[in-house]
């Protein structure tokens, strides 16, 4: 995918966020960008907790983590990366704090949930609430197995190249749709995965005109990506239902953070897609914001 800034991942000491960090070491191979790990501390007493101390814990976890992300990335069959990995421990409020960073990242990454909540399935508040504040995209990676940092020769961010679930992306006429589907396809094709794209007829409108122009967007994937994988789907139903449907199966669900018929000034909120699928979604979600793409010229041509 393109990224327009460093990578960051927001660690809170679980295994969720460490796995989030371990995929975006292998996604960002290439990239020239560093990876960024940001452990945000909220003391539970502001006037009584050691500010000195809080930090301190935090830059034990970050060590920890970079030791092992290093290992991990020293045992990839193309050898180590090369990728810069910065730490950084902040006190204050998670959401705020890294809404703040995300405006200069290319790429805002979370854990479904945080060191509190053990293998649950609901989506934590920050993870939950951040996408739609931040300008950057986000991405929030779900854990489905457990974690195998004690082996990483055979972890799933060096073994699950090629894996079969692949990448989903919801599909319609919105240029946020657009965006979404050429890092949806960039995504793939780096990972050897095929690429699903869905798109829901009931809220299109002409079904003709909608499956002409999603054809389209097929065609017009290929010829960016000409080593893509890929094939579009319709369906009828609602949107939502159908990509948290995909999501059962897929290793990742990209989605534009709104969809159409909306002001080009509300691009700080999810839309009702995007929401629904960031909270049921079984699969990791990329949340894509809209960018100006120069490619987007030869979608609409």
């Amino acid at each position: 995918m393109q990224l327009s800034g460093d990578v960051i991942v927001g660690v809170d000491g679980s295994d969720q966020s460490a796995e989030a960090a371990a995929w975006v070491l292998k996604e960002m191979r290439g990239s020239g960008r560093a990876l960024r790990l940001t452990h945000v501390i909220t003391p539970a007493h502001l006037e009584i907790d050691d500010e000195a101390e809080l930090a301190e814990s935090g830059r034990t976890v970050l060590t920890a983590l970079t030791d092992r992300l290093t290992q991990l990335d020293a045992a990839h069959p193309d050898g180590a990366s090369g990728t810069e990995i910065l730490t950084e421990v902040v006190v204050g409020d998670a959401g705020e704090e890294l809404a703040m960073r995300a405006d200069d990242a290319g790429l805002l990454v979370l854990g479904r949930h945080g060191a509190g909540t053990v293998n649950s399935r609901r989506i934590g508040t920050v993870s939950f609430g951040l996408p739609g504040h931040a300008l950057s995209s986000v991405l929030v990676h779900t854990v489905r197995d457990g974690s195998e940092f004690d082996d990483p020769a055979h972890h799933p961010s060096i073994a699950r190249s090629g894996a079969a679930g692949g990448v989903v992306v919801g599909l319609d006429t919105s240029e946020y749709a657009g965006v979404a589907a050429l890092d949806a396809a960039s995504l793939a094709v780096a990972g050897g995965q095929p690429l699903r794209m869905v798109v829901g007829t009931d809220a299109l409108g002409d079904r003709e005109a909608a499956e002409a122009l999603a054809r389209a967007d097929l065609a017009w994937l290929r010829e960016e990506y000409p080593d893509l994988d890929a094939d579009v789907e319709f369906q009828r139903g609602d949107a939502a239902d159908l990509l948290i449907d995909a999501s059962r199966t897929a290793d990742l669900v990209v989605v534009g953070k709104r969809g159409k018929g909306v002001f080009a000034a509300m691009t700080s909120q999810l839309g009702r897609t995007s929401s629904a699928v960031l909270t049921s979604a079984d699969s990791s979600v990329l949340l894509v914001p809209y960018r100006r793409d120069p490619r987007l010229r030869a979608r609409s041509e």
